[in-house]
């Protein structure tokens, strides 16, 4: 195992982005950066994310992976501790959050060791509901001075393809209730999400458009799919990865789930999650 290190920060709320650091072999060469998001209901240490960033270390590259700032696990590794934030986050905070950690890694003293072994190259992959945000958030970088676009790459891990997973009288009755419960089938743990999180999807729809995100990143999206999802069904990607106007960059895994097969805590690992990881590394990493 490669050695890693924990480093908070504070987004610009004052919230702590809990991250984990991986590093390649001690060398004084440098190195691409793959930062990792986590789902809904996850958090960094979830399932096969650490395999991710101990694969991608031993493949010469650093591993950051984040918590988002109201996820609510408040850095622990199982139940959601702080269920009021877990309730108001919302798609454009974790987006935010993205962008808080890249702004922090290129001033925090914290990250001054990683600043040194990074060679400005970027990518960004996320499962389920954090690729939906690393092609927001990638999709915005594209715009900003500070990142080269040629330097990024995206890759969603079996990413949602909509946010909208709701009916408009789901959609009513929720925000007249003012929040839902959802029941988390690994944990047996009911969370409440607040109305606020379909609110700030309705104010903020053209900044989270997954279809907009997607024709920014032309050329440097790869979406990741397994062919039995039945979380994110592998027609609803199809249906959102033709909008690249270069035509649709997807792989299909086949005879996997959503979470390639692997379990948390981790019991094995299986062939889907290694035929995804070895097709994410052969897109990430620099030729």
């Amino acid at each position: 195992m490669i050695a890693e290190s924990s480093i908070s920060v504070q987004n610009r709320h004052g919230d702590l982005l809990h991250t984990t650091v991986t590093m390649p072999a001690s060398d004084a060469s440098q190195h691409p950066l793959l930062l990792i998001l986590h789902g809904h209901k996850g958090f960094r240490n979830y399932g096969f994310l650490p395999w991710i960033s101990q694969g991608a270390s031993a493949s010469g590259m650093i591993a950051l992976r984040m918590c988002f700032s109201l996820n609510g696990m408040d850095n622990t590794a199982w139940l959601v501790q702080k269920p009021d934030d877990f309730a108001r986050n919302t798609l454009s905070r974790e987006v935010d959050d993205v962008h808080d950690l890249l702004a922090q890694l290129r001033s925090h003293d914290e990250f001054a060791a990683l600043r040194q072994r990074w060679n400005g190259r970027l990518a960004i992959a996320g499962h389920s509901r954090g690729g939906g945000i690393a092609q927001v958030a990638a999709g915005e970088l594209t715009y900003n001075r500070d990142v080269v676009a040629s330097n990024l790459r995206v890759v969603g891990l079996n990413s949602v393809g909509t946010w909208r997973r709701w009916t408009a009288r789901q959609a009513e009755a929720w925000r007249r209730a003012g929040y839902v419960d959802v029941n988390n089938q690994r944990t047996g743990q009911t969370v409440r999400i607040n109305a606020s999180f379909v609110d700030d999807l309705e104010a903020n729809a053209k900044r989270l458009s997954l279809t907009q995100a997607v024709e920014r990143l032309d050329g440097r999206m790869l979406f990741i799919h397994a062919a039995q999802d039945l979380t994110v069904p592998l027609a609803e990607i199809r249906e959102l990865a033709v909008h690249a106007p270069g035509g649709q960059n997807l792989t299909v895994i086949e005879n996997t789930t959503h979470t390639f097969g692997m379990t948390h805590p981790v019991e094995r690992i299986t062939p889907g999650f290694l035929e995804a990881f070895t097709q994410m590394m052969n897109w990430v990493q620099p030729e």
